[in-house]
């Protein structure tokens, strides 16, 4: 599960930049892995909500 405090954004942005070829300069880094961990702190609460293995996406989606 995603843990925002435990997520060491700068750490992952200087690991999978030059994995996925980007060639990041410092301030572009530290922008990036800011973004990073302002989605985490986001996604955190919506990805903490349990699903079962049989939950699925509605095929519509109705308000």
């Amino acid at each position: 599960m995603l843990d925002p405090d435990r997520l060491d954004p700068a750490a992952y942005v200087a690991a999978m930049a030059p994995a996925v070829g980007l060639h990041l300069d410092a301030e572009r880094q530290a922008r990036v892995a800011a973004a990073l961990a302002l989605v985490a702190r986001i996604a955190a609460p919506a990805l903490a909500v349990p699903l079962d293995e049989t939950a699925e996406p509605a095929p519509v989606y109705r308000p």
